[in-house]
């Protein structure tokens, strides 16, 4: 794998060049076809920040982190890159996702469709970061826990604050449960929709515009009528409130099995 680092208004010395590099070849035990890496070292007010982009055969990965110094965002960095190349390698050769469970029957008019549920991961990322993942990961939608300041949300709505962005026939959107508002009550009350504009769709750091979208449009549905309306229509994937866990859910088609991606509480 061909390694670059550089620094972005920052010297990066020989032995810290050294330390990245080593760091980074490390991944190729995990995913054999990375082609090349290129890691970009900055700083930002009292944060070291290492950041890395890493292209691998018709795949992409993205990572950043900080710390108080550059070798301790490195480290963090690489586990980060562990832990991305790992479940991407997962995904694609073991056809295995975390936490998932099985059910298949007649459901309302729709047989023998297996259906496979995902929980989606418990780590917070940023709006960014989870438009980066989802280009990586070359879909139209994300489904994630989403970062926010804890100090100013009540904790059980901190912990259930997930948003979703997708692309529908519009362009890109993101609905959200803002900390100030109750994860319970009615879907149109506790739900933040937002239009998205991409102004620099750069690869490691791009510029996205949120604004705001009072229009709530995604259908209310139980998961049985999902399936039978993703089934009738000609969509990949489709975006629900679930009328029965009170969340907003994506199922989606892989192969002939269908999937369906939910928050991990």
């Amino acid at each position: 794998m061909n390694i670059t680092v550089t620094g972005r208004h920052v010297n990066v010395s020989d032995s810290l060049r050294d330390y990245a590099g080593k760091k980074i070849t490390k991944l190729d035990r995990y995913f054999n076809q990375l082609i090349d890496a290129h890691v970009i070292l900055s700083a930002e007010k009292l944060d070291h920040v290492s950041e890395v982009v890493i292209n691998g055969d018709g795949v992409q990965f993205h990572g950043k982190e900080k710390a108080a110094d550059f070798f301790s965002s490195i480290d963090l960095l690489f586990e980060k890159m562990e832990k991305q190349i790992r479940r991407h390698k997962e995904k694609h050769q073991m056809h295995k996702g975390p936490e998932k469970g099985e059910a298949s029957g007649d459901l309302t008019g729709v047989k023998e469709k297996q259906v496979i549920l995902r929980q989606v991961s418990d780590k917070p990322v940023d709006n960014v970061e989870a438009f980066l993942q989802m280009r990586i990961d070359k879909k139209e939608f994300i489904l994630f826990k989403r970062e926010i300041n804890r100090i100013e949300a009540d904790p059980a709505s901190a912990n259930k604050n997930y948003a979703l962005i997708y692309r529908d026939l519009t362009g890109l959107k993101m609905i959200e449960v803002p900390a100030d508002r109750s994860p319970s009550g009615p879907a149109e009350n506790k739900y933040l929709v937002y239009d998205l504009a991409v102004l620099d769709d750069s690869v490691t750091d791009p510029k996205i515009e949120f604004t705001i979208n009072n229009s709530f449009d995604v259908p209310k549905l139980t998961l049985h009528e999902a399936l039978v309306e993703i089934e009738k229509s000609a969509h990949q994937f489709l975006p629900f409130y679930n009328t029965e866990s009170q969340v907003i859910n994506v199922i989606y088609k892989n192969g002939n099995a269908y999937e369906v991606m939910v928050p991990g509480f």
